[in-house]
Formats: C-alpha cells, structure tokens, sequence
C-alpha cells in the first residue's frame, strides 16, 4: 500500500455520479494524478456545500493514505495559493463562481471544506435536487509504499478522569476479594457437625466430630440459662 507524501490539490468539482455509495472513492488517471470523490455531507439554503476532502492514517479504496502533516500542507497551499476559487462542475476545469470560504482541520487532522455557492444558480439547485451528488478533488500525488500507523485505542490515556474511575474501581474489587477470601478461612475453620448428649439431669455434653480440628468447647447446664 502507498503512502501519500505529496499531495497537491488543484481543483474541486462537482460530481453528479461518485464512482460508488462510500463517502471516499478514489479513480486512477495515471501514475501521478488522482480524482477523488468525496459524498456531500450537508447543504444549506444559504448556499454552503460541506465535505471532508481527506482524513489522516486511513487508506482509501486504492489502500492509499496520507499522514496529518501531508494534508495540512495541501490544505494550506490549496488556500495561500488562491486556489480557492477553482470549483467547477463536471471536471470542466470553468470556474462556476463557487469559493472555498472555510477550509479547516479538525481534531484528528481532517481537512473539511465549506464551499460558497449563489443559493439562485443552477448548480446550486441542482445539488439541492441530487443531481450533484459529491465533490471531486482533482490532485498531484507522488507515493512510496508504506502502512498506516496502527490507531491508537481511544480509551488508553486520553481520558485521565475515566482512567482514575477504572483504577478506583479496580482497587475496590481487590479489597472486596480480600474481605471474601477472609470469610471463606473463617468459615472453614468452623466445624461441620457436632454431637450433643443430654443425660438425665438436663446436662448437655457437646462432643467434637474427628474429622474437626481441635477447638476447645466447654459444657453448659440449660438450668442455668436464664
């Protein structure tokens, strides 16, 4: 699998047909150029097209991927450049007036894009219908092969406050454990069965059984107890 380590965008268009139902697809042009196709995520009356043009660590349907410094480069030269105003529909390469107005990452380095559209003009209406279905990313890419880094488990150190309840929680279950595996000693150390022997004056003899252990036991008169 390749690994992204260029990755220089020059247009975004507007697609009526992704190349199939996942919100990332990727479609071979040559060896260095890539048309990405990414699912609209959400539209506005005010014009606003949402997407997230690229994820880190994670491959696309071609196995590639690019890390977060990769794509914040591309997303920073996208906009310093002044790209921001290629977005044109079908691959025409004609700007259709849209603009790239937000252009972002977010806490897992995603680059997402808002792209300013007239809410009266066709094109518009036409992603309002879904007749526009995604956006495409027209890039340069150079590659080397490599794998993504292994994701990190969200719940390993990066939640200091979960991770003191789980050992709080851990440290009681240890004492609760302590306190049965007591009880089970003591309990053992009771006897199992005893032989009482009342003789004709009331007087209760309490013999040991030989299978116990030997725990002195004194004799008692019921005419005694009260």
């Amino acid at each position: 699998m390749a690994k992204l380590t260029k990755l220089e965008v020059s247009f975004i268009s507007l697609v009526d047909k992704p190349a199939n139902k996942k919100d990332i697809v990727y479609k071979c042009r040559d060896r260095f150029n890539k048309e990405r196709i990414i699912k609209i995520e959400k539209i506005n009356d005010e014009g606003l097209v949402m997407g997230t043009v690229y994820e880190p660590n994670v491959k696309d349907t071609d196995g590639d991927w690019a890390d977060p410094e990769t794509i914040k480069k591309a997303a920073h030269d996208f906009m310093r450049s002044g790209k921001n105003f290629n977005v044109d529909a079908d691959h025409s390469k004609k700007p259709i007036g849209a603009a790239v107005v937000e252009s972002h990452l977010d806490t897992a380095g995603a680059w997402r894009v808002a792209i300013q559209m007239d809410p009266e003009s066709e094109t518009f209406q036409k992603v309002k219908k879904g007749e526009y279905k995604g956006l495409s990313m027209m890039a340069l890419v150079q590659k080397e092969e490599a794998e993504p880094p292994v994701a990190k488990d969200s719940s390993e150190g990066e939640n200091p406050a979960l991770d003191a309840k789980i050992e709080e929680l851990a440290s009681k279950i240890e004492k609760q454990a302590k306190t049965i595996n007591d009880m089970l000693l003591v309990m053992k150390a009771i006897p199992k069965s005893r032989q009482l022997v009342i003789d004709n004056d009331g007087k209760v003899t309490i013999n040991k059984n030989e299978l116990t252990d030997d725990i002195p036991f004194a004799e008692f008169d019921f005419a005694n107890l009260k």
